[in-house]
């Protein structure tokens, strides 16, 4: 079962009362959730807290959420309000990186994927201006659809779209280049 199937069943479980629904969500998100977390908060211990306090926030909300749309954003974008409400709280402010790459880096298991990690948040952060990184990171790290994007960042769909077809193209230009050196 994929990522996204498991992600639903286990909402599915928990709208249903069902305990198992909390531990399964946990096991196949509770990496994707500390990450978004970390991203947002720069500290593991506040991220953490933001994960336990998400997890609060989804079992009481969860009949907001409507089966057969996108589990996985619905439940990260929980995360990512959680932890900007705890940052203002917090009083921390984080500069327009997205910082949950170099977040992650100790759970890095090999070289290849370090490596990886290190390309990827070079690619991000060479897209410009910032609001871009936050698209191009909704879209592939959120799993949000332009029309997800668009709502949550006040823009029209046509605006998302098009910069999003920008930034990819550059990135895969940055990629053509980083291969033939």
């Amino acid at each position: 079962m994929d990522l996204h199937k498991k992600t639903e069943y286990a909402l599915s479980l928990i709208a249903d009362g069902d305990d198992t629904g909390v531990d399964l969500l946990y096991g196949c998100m509770g990496k994707v959730m500390l990450t978004v977390a970390l991203g947002v908060l720069g500290d593991h211990y506040l991220a953490e807290d933001a994960v336990q306090e998400s997890f609060l926030r989804i079992i009481k909300n969860i009949n907001q959420y409507k089966t057969g749309t996108n589990a996985y954003a619905w439940v990260c974008r929980i995360v990512r309000n959680t932890a900007i409400n705890m940052a203002k709280s917090e009083g921390i402010r984080k500069t327009g990186t997205l910082d949950e790459f170099s977040a992650v880096a100790d759970s890095c298991s090999t070289a290849e994927e370090a490596v990886s990690r290190v390309l990827v948040e070079s690619l991000m952060n060479s897209l410009h201006p910032p609001i871009v990184r936050e698209m191009i990171y909704m879209k592939y790290f959120l799993d949000m659809t332009v029309r997800e994007i668009a709502k949550e960042i006040g823009k029209s769909k046509s605006y998302v779209s098009k910069e999003i077809i920008k930034a990819e193209e550059s990135m895969r230009r940055a990629l053509g280049d980083a291969w033939t050196k």
